[in-house]
């Protein structure tokens, strides 16, 4: 019998490539349900699973599939292998527009919906950026892919600040709190 996966949230940082991504989901580990104690890891690699509760795990993947030249298969495939079986959430990073492999912001989470079926989807935009560059300056019509995003089943959208570098790590982390 098959093992059965059950992603129920997850959690995308959104931003062009070096705009802060991963730097807003270290900063997750503020929150003490982390096992850091508070304090955001700076070594290169982090703790990509993370267990919640005795039933629930979060795995967290720092680098965009885009910056990876994965495929969306090879990208949802990395997030099995990591996960198995069992309740999940995840945190992870896309880049808005189609790069390598991967398609943009708004197909990439439809397909990752159809392929995972999560309660909840949160889609979280850098904007500004860790450089202080809002997002709509870049992306010619920003109001059709957000208006895409929440018309997907599941999925809301919100904006971050992202010139802070501790500033959102508690909002994002409070996503995946259950109690």
């Amino acid at each position: 019998m098959p093992k059965i996966l059950y992603i129920e949230r997850a959690l995308f940082v959104v931003g062009d490539q070096n705009t802060g991504k991963s730097v807003q989901l270290r900063s997750m580990f503020l929150d003490w349900r982390f096992g850091t104690e508070g304090v955001i890891p700076t070594s290169s690699r982090i703790k990509e699973s993370i267990y919640l509760s005795q039933h629930r795990g979060l795995h967290i993947r720092l680098t965009s599939p885009h910056e990876y030249g994965d495929t969306p298969n090879i990208f949802f495939n990395k997030i099995i292998s990591k996960t198995q079986e069992g309740r999940w959430c995840f945190a992870g990073t896309l880049q808005p527009e189609a790069a390598n492999k991967m398609p943009d912001v708004t197909s990439s989470i439809e397909l990752f919906v159809n392929k995972f079926s999560p309660e909840k989807v949160r889609v979280c935009f850098l904007s500004p950026d860790q450089y202080g560059n809002l997002i709509n300056n870049k992306m010619n019509d920003f109001n059709t892919i957000v208006d895409s995003l929440i018309n997907i089943n599941s999925v809301e959208v919100m904006f971050i600040d992202a010139r802070s570098r501790d500033a959102n790590g508690l909002l994002l982390s409070d996503f995946f709190d259950f109690a």
